[in-house]
């Protein structure tokens, strides 16, 4: 098949980036559709029959990137799934890593700068030659790589400006077993926690830069 052949379904939740994205994507050949979050992807798939996915991970409410990911393989096993993401690595959104499908290619939207970057990562997965070259998640040098899952929890509660107590109320423990896990959290974050700053404020934003603003209940 060649690449004027080549079908490729972009599901982003951001307009002007899925607009650049598709607008990219056709210039260099491609026949291209897109949607705004797993629903609508699923309907434009049924009619579209995809070669590629380029996905985001976070996608609004409802079924994250990855959820259709696998939902798109199960249904078309041959698609080549390229994740495009400002997310370093699934976990920092609850996500594990792991569940990552089988030779899928993982971009962090930064290095769109490089016009030829995503081509490069397409071509890659329909040949099942997906490499660390285009696994952005495999590289955890961030702020947050030495944070536990159950710290990023926490760190993301923070974030939505959850008290102590309403986390605690949330996991179901002690007001003093959450004190220990954020202390422990902001630590391994590298926050100070004796600074003039306030802690919370500077890890909220720190998990904010990272992961991009969460999603409350």
């Amino acid at each position: 098949m060649g690449i004027f052949d080549r079908k490729v379904l972009v599901v982003e939740d951001e307009p002007l980036i899925r607009g650049l994205i598709a607008a990219n994507l056709e210039a260099d050949g491609f026949v291209v559709r897109t949607a705004s979050n797993a629903a609508n992807a699923r309907t434009v798939a049924d009619d579209f029959d995809p070669d590629i996915a380029v996905l985001d991970i976070e996608l609004g409410d409802g079924p994250t990137g990855v959820d259709l990911a696998l939902i798109l393989r199960h249904k078309h096993p041959e698609i080549a799934l390229v994740f495009l993401t400002h997310i370093p690595e699934p976990r920092v959104v609850g996500i594990d890593n792991k569940s990552i499908p089988r030779n899928a290619a993982y971009l962090v939207k930064d290095r769109m700068a490089d016009p030829g970057v995503l081509h490069d990562a397409i071509e890659a997965a329909v040949r099942d030659r997906v490499s660390k070259t285009f696994r952005d998640d495999k590289n955890l040098d961030h702020k947050l790589s030495s944070v536990s899952r159950s710290q990023l929890a926490v760190l993301q509660m923070v974030a939505l400006g959850r008290s102590n107590h309403q986390i605690a109320q949330e996991r179901g423990t002690t007001v003093r077993a959450v004190e220990n896990l954020v202390k422990r959290a902001f630590d391994a974050a590298g926050i100070d926690a004796e600074s003039n700053a306030n802690p919370r404020v500077t890890a909220a934003r720190e998990y904010i830069k990272i992961a991009g603003m969460p999603f409350g209940r």
